[in-house]
């Protein structure tokens, strides 16, 4: 049996540097191979709606898809320029519900840290009426822009945790009986994978 292990050992050790050969040059066979380049992503959460205002209190569940980068760049300062676009939906079922789309930019910090912003347009199914109910927000309109930024960790090559902070704003809208409207500003916890 140690004879067999042996001579087996052996003809493992004879064929590495044929094997090493026929690698590319300047790759160690030791080395690992390269991640997949992350293409689509989808993003699924939980958070706090609208917390210290109307609508505290409620769960708030996003989900999001979100395109690779138009171009792919090996400089990290020049492909944060690059965005990548986005379609999503924030439901409450209890509050104001939104879908929304537009562009992310994504800085990377570390290898495993990284920050994003995001910008888009947004429509809404929240109150708009001259009667507002006391635990409802008063949005003025049903079309606005959302806005958010995140604090992201990459868990593997596929998955990420990403902490949250989105708001839809209802700038250029007017409230009934002279108030001011208000859009949701919801913060919360995303799972990411990407494929």
């Amino acid at each position: 049996m140690m004879r067999v292990a042996l001579l087996t050992l052996a003809g493992l050790l004879a064929a590495a540097p044929l094997q090493a050969q026929s690698l590319p040059s300047g790759v160690s066979s030791y080395a690992p191979t390269d991640a997949p380049a992350p293409s689509w992503e989808a993003r699924l959460g939980i958070g706090a709606a609208n917390p210290g205002g109307r609508e505290s209190g409620l769960l708030n569940f996003n989900g999001e898809v979100m395109t690779p980068r138009v171009v792919t760049l090996n400089d990290r300062i020049a492909s944060a320029f690059v965005p990548r676009f986005h379609i999503g939906s924030s439901l409450n079922l209890n509050g104001t519900r939104y879908a929304y789309a537009g562009a992310t930019w994504t800085i990377d910090i570390t290898k495993t840290m990284f920050v994003e912003g995001s910008f888009g347009a947004a429509v809404n199914d929240g109150k708009t009426g001259a009667v507002i109910p006391e635990d409802r927000l008063n949005l003025g309109c049903n079309g606005g822009t959302r806005e958010a930024a995140a604090l992201g960790f990459k868990l593997s090559d596929r998955w990420s945790l990403i902490a949250s902070l989105e708001h839809f704003s209802t700038a250029g809208c007017s409230g009934s009986n002279g108030t001011n409207p208000r859009g949701p500003a919801n913060f919360g916890a995303r799972l990411g994978y990407t494929f």
